[in-house]
C-alpha cells in the first residue's frame, strides 16, 4: 500500500506512536476528527510525516498486529460507552475473542504462594471449560497460571498487556503469549515499538476491568497492583470476587480485605459462574457441592503416555514446562495427562501437573 492510500487505522497507529501523546490525549484527538486529520493538525501533511505514517503502518502488519479503532467492524461491543475505553486498540490473534464468550478477570500478585498458583489454574481451567473467557495480563505469578490453565481448555482467552504486541513482557512468559493469541487473543493500548513501562499498568487494569463481566481476585497483597483493576470494576458496577486465604499470608492480605468490604467469595469456578448468571450471561451453573464439567479429550497411544509419566515428578510443572520437556504438542500432552489421571499416576490442579 502506498503512502497516499494508508488507511485510517494506519493514523491511528502513528497518533498513538507519539511519544508526546499519551491515551487521554489520544483520545482527545480522536474525539472528533479522523486519524488522518488529527494527524495532520499535529504532526502536519508534509510527505515526510506521511511516510513516518507508513513505516509504522509496515511494523504493524509484518508483525500480524491489527489496529481497531471505534467504528472498526472488530472493535469489540464491551467498550462501547465506556467513558475511558481506548482510542487505538492494538490485537495479536482473533479480535473476535473478545466478544465470543462471557469473560472473567483472574488477577494478583507476581509473588503468588503454590496454593495461589493452584487456585488460578483450577480457575482459569474450570471457567474455560464452562465456556468462559478467561481475561487477564499475563504477567508472572497469578496472571500466567490463570492463562496456562485456561490455553486449551474451552474457551478463548484474552489477555490485556502494557507493552507493544511486538515485545513479549516478561520474557520468560513469550510461549504463553504465542499460545494465547492462538487460540485466543492478547491486546494492548501501546503500540509496536513501545517498552512496557511502569506508568503503563495502571492504565492496562482499567482496560482488563472493561474487558471483563466479573473480576477475581486470587492472591494479592493489600496495596497490591490488582486494586487498580479492582477500583476500575467498581467505577463500572462490574461485580468482584476473592478468594479467601490464610490470614497469615501477606498475599492473602488483598482478598481477605476484599471480603470484608463486600466482594464476593470464590471457593470455586461455581462460585464465579453464578456471578456472571446474575449479571445475564448465558453459562451453565453447577448443582451444590459439584465442580463443573471439563471437556473430554482424546489421546494418542500408550507410548505417549510413558513419556509424560517420565516427564513427570513430584514438583508441579505448568502445560508448557510438559509441552517442552515432552515435545508434544498441547491436545496430545492434556490426553496422555488425562489418561495418567484416571490410573492414578498423575494428578493436575487446572495447568499444573505432578506425578502421584
Amino acid at each position: 500500500m502506498t503512502p497516499g492510500h494508508l488507511p485510517e487505522e494506519a493514523y491511528a497507529a502513528a497518533l498513538a506512536s507519539v511519544p508526546a501523546i499519551g491515551p487521554a490525549t489520544l483520545r482527545g484527538l480522536l474525539a472528533s476528527d479522523p486519524p488522518s486529520v488529527a494527524w495532520a493538525r499535529s504532526r502536519g501533511a508534509t510527505e515526510g510525516s506521511v511516510r513516518d505514517v507508513a513505516r509504522i503502518w509496515a511494523r504493524h502488519t509484518d508483525a500480524g498486529i491489527a489496529v481497531l479503532v471505534p467504528g472498526h467492524a472488530s472493535w469489540p461491543a464491551r467498550l462501547a460507552g465506556d467513558p475511558q475505553a481506548p482510542a487505538v486498540l492494538f490485537c495479536r490473534g482473533d479480535p473476535a475473542a473478545l466478544d465470543a464468550a462471557p469473560t472473567v478477570a483472574l488477577v494478583g500478585t507476581r509473588a503468588p504462594t503454590r496454593y495461589g498458583i493452584g487456585v488460578a489454574a483450577q480457575l482459569g481451567a474450570d471457567l474455560s471449560g464452562s465456556g468462559v473467557s478467561v481475561v487477564s495480563g499475563l504477567a508472572l505469578g497469578i496472571d500466567g497460571a490463570a492463562h496456562e490453565g485456561a490455553c486449551g481448555a474451552g474457551a478463548s482467552p484474552i489477555a490485556v498487556v502494557a507493552g507493544g504486541l511486538d515485545d513479549p513482557y516478561p520474557r520468560r512468559h513469550s510461549r504463553l503469549w504465542e499460545r494465547v493469541a492462538e487460540c485466543g487473543a492478547v491486546v494492548s493500548e501501546s503500540p509496536a515499538g513501545v517498552r512496557t513501562e511502569k506508568w503503563r499498568f495502571p492504565v492496562r487494569n482499567r482496560l482488563l476491568a472493561a474487558l471483563s463481566d466479573v473480576v477475581v481476585v486470587v492472591e494479592s497483597r493489600h496495596h497490591g497492583g490488582s486494586r487498580h483493576t479492582v477500583d476500575a470494576a467498581a467505577a463500572r458496577g462490574i461485580p468482584v470476587g476473592a478468594v479467601p486465604g490464610s490470614i497469615r499470608s501477606a498475599t492473602s492480605e488483598g482478598p481477605n480485605a476484599l471480603l470484608a468490604d463486600g466482594a464476593f467469595p470464590v471457593c470455586s469456578a461455581g462460585d464465579v459462574l453464578v456471578a456472571l448468571a446474575l449479571e445475564g450471561a448465558q453459562v451453565p451453573v453447577p448443582a451444590p457441592g459439584r465442580a463443573p464439567s471439563r471437556p473430554s479429550r482424546a489421546g494418542p497411544a500408550p507410548g505417549t503416555d510413558l513419556r509424560v509419566y517420565e516427564a513427570l515428578s513430584q514438583d508441579p510443572a505448568s502445560l508448557d514446562d510438559l509441552t517442552r520437556a515432552t515435545g508434544l504438542d498441547l491436545s496430545a500432552l492434556c490426553g496422555a495427562l488425562e489418561r495418567l489421571a484416571l490410573a492414578g499416576l498423575a494428578i493436575g490442579v487446572g495447568g499444573w501437573w505432578e506425578r502421584v
